[in-house]
């Protein structure tokens, strides 16, 4: 076992997911995040949600969506200001992150400029003395551009759709994002042929 891996000062569920890269995953993960802003150094994660994808189906009842409270010291704002009253339970950032970590694994990470959702992901897990997530990752947008032959395009989510035939939800919960991701994913991986 690597030498930083017995460092005490890592969580347990930390330690368990750096153990996870010994054999490549057939997963994917389809991930997609709601924050404050798009500041990783000052503003956070309100609203998180996945879904696995493997042998090419979406597997809707391993689906997780959270939602995270914070105290006002924590943030600058109400984050009553975003989240609606619901049944849903609020997690604490510390118990986000770790249902968070252990539902990724070793999975390819997939998003919609999934490099900021990471570089979110990765400021909370330095909360806890965390390091960064290891995981390989594929952006939808990048897929789009490589189908369409353009480069450093910016596509909004709803225009993907539109292009390929995905019906567009009301985008009402982070959750409606994210299946709309692993749709586009599905197209684009067989247009590009990824195994």
């Amino acid at each position: 076992m690597l030498q930083w891996l017995n460092n005490n000062k890592y969580p347990e569920f930390w330690k368990q997911y750096s153990t996870n890269f010994k054999d490549k995953s057939n997963r994917y993960v389809v991930l997609s995040i709601e924050s404050s802003g798009l500041n990783t150094s000052k503003d956070v994660i309100l609203a998180f949600s996945a879904v696995t994808v493997n042998a090419d189906r979406i597997k809707i009842r391993e689906a997780l969506e959270l939602y995270i409270s914070y105290s006002k010291s924590e943030i600058n704002f109400d984050p009553n200001d975003f989240l609606v009253v619901s049944k849903i339970e609020k997690k604490t950032e510390r118990e986000a992150i770790e249902l968070i970590v252990n539902y990724i694994g070793n999975a390819t990470i997939i998003g919609h400029r999934v490099n900021q959702d990471i570089d979110f992901l990765n400021t909370s897990l330095a909360k806890f003395d965390c390091g960064n997530l290891k995981n390989e990752a594929l952006d939808i947008e990048i897929m789009f551009n490589k189908v369409n032959d353009t480069s450093d395009k910016k596509h909004p989510l709803d225009a993907m759709c539109k292009a390929l035939g995905v019906p567009v939800s009301e985008r009402i919960s982070v959750a409606d994002d994210t299946f709309s991701i692993a749709i586009l994913f599905l197209k684009l991986k067989t247009i590009l042929k990824i195994k």
